[in-house]
């Protein structure tokens, strides 16, 4: 098998030794974007090999993809197969390779692990693309069979720790296809780096669980009751901070981290989040802020759609002409005399 790899921007080529090949964007953890990746495989005298490389420059910020060589297991009564086929998931960060005799095989790219490996057409397949709908694989072999393989999103990860016995590769599976499954390995993560003081690290553990098992109120209470160290933010900050960099923060959350940002005063701060879309707003959190600033709990009650606290804060920061052209927009009849009374009450002058 020989290819040429071929760069544009470098116009040279690169012969190769190989039989089948695919490119693929993949997001290393802690990257703000994706890497080239480049997979071909290959089988010679010396066995099969895959191999998995970043071609061209990492982008400004990227650390550089780690070269993975596996070997590529070919069965002995399969003497003469080598691959003829390969597709990349992106979504999921894995690699279907094909060979001659049917044979399908699964790695992860970024450890370059074998996950599967299995015989799915008695005939050769000779022609593959990516299946969109599922994120695995189509193809057709000679007998014109149509065959599709992808993963099953609901048991790969249990598949990973029970029957490979890797649950740092389950872990790692888990957290970058959201997938569930490993809901006690990262509970148990998370309690150990926990009791070892390793706030920062247990907060990026909780940070990453699929489905958000471990951001719950039990968790910031946790947090809330570790002691700070001299010249160091809180444990309870450092988690907040770590859930502001990679997602928004939920319900609880959001009221938990706004406590002690409107002790401090910093107003702006939390005005810079909303517009972010870092929180989620909801009554609670508008009430909260409203004792500190009318203004930003205005802007809160109009993201959470509370038509009544919108129409008081209105008419508390005299913005009379927008409550009938706001009440007519959200289909919302105001209470008119209670309004009134609130408005006379706190502004008689005017």
């Amino acid at each position: 098998g020989a290819m040429q790899l071929y760069s544009v921007d470098r116009n040279v080529s690169q012969p190769i030794e190989g039989h089948a090949a695919a490119f693929v964007p993949f997001k290393m953890e802690g990257n703000k974007s994706n890497s080239n990746i480049f997979a071909f495989s290959v089988r010679n005298q010396t066995g099969g090999k895959l191999h998995i490389i970043e071609v061209g420059a990492p982008s400004e910020g990227n650390s550089n993809f780690a070269k993975k060589t596996a070997d590529v297991f070919f069965p002995p009564e399969a003497p003469n197969d080598f691959p003829v086929a390969m597709q990349a998931s992106k979504e999921h960060g894995l690699i279907y390779m094909i060979t001659k005799y049917g044979y399908i095989h699964l790695y992860d790219i970024e450890s370059g692990k074998c996950i599967y490996m299995n015989r799915i057409s008695g005939d050769t397949i000779f022609v593959t693309a990516p299946h969109e709908a599922s994120n695995g694989i189509i193809g057709v072999n000679r007998k014109g069979q149509v065959l599709s393989v992808s993963i099953d999103e609901e048991n790969i990860v249990p598949y990973i720790t029970t029957t490979l016995k890797d649950p740092e590769l389950a872990l790692k599976v888990s957290v970058r296809c959201n997938l569930a499954g490993a809901e006690e390995l990262f509970v148990r993560r998370f309690n150990m780096l926990f009791g070892q003081g390793q706030y920062s690290e247990a907060a990026k553990v909780a940070a990453s669980a699929p489905k958000g098992i471990l951001r719950t109120p039990q968790t910031i209470q946790r947090f809330q009751q570790c002691p700070s160290q001299a010249g160091q933010a809180s444990p309870l900050l450092q988690y907040f901070s770590i859930l502001l960099e990679t997602s928004q923060l939920n319900k609880a959350e959001s009221l938990e981290l706004a406590r002690p940002v409107l002790q401090q005063g910093r107003n702006q701060l939390l005005e810079k989040w909303l517009v972010e879309g870092k929180l989620e707003c909801s009554e609670e959190l508008g009430d909260l802020i409203k004792a500190h600033d009318s203004t930003l709990a205005l802007s809160v009650y109009l993201r959470a759609n509370i038509p009544n606290k919108v129409i008081i804060c209105f008419a508390e920061t005299n913005q009379f002409q927008k409550i009938v052209l706001y009440a007519k927009k959200v289909s919302y009849t105001p209470d008119y005399i209670f309004l009134l009374r609130n408005v006379m009450r706190g502004n008689i002058d005017n």
